[in-house]
């Protein structure tokens, strides 16, 4: 990812709700990468 993009913007468009974001670092790196760019990739598309 080479932009950024706000935390707030990171929206999950299918479950109708934010991105659940582990601020404790304990998520595996690999699942919150892949979040980020679904929700990232969803935000381009509707706007």
């Amino acid at each position: 990812m080479t932009e950024f993009v706000r935390a707030s913007r990171l929206y999950d468009v299918e479950a109708g709700e934010r991105v659940r974001w582990d601020w404790s670092g304990q998520q595996p790196v690999a699942e919150s990468e892949a979040r980020v760019q679904r929700a990232v990739a969803e935000s381009h598309y509707e706007g």
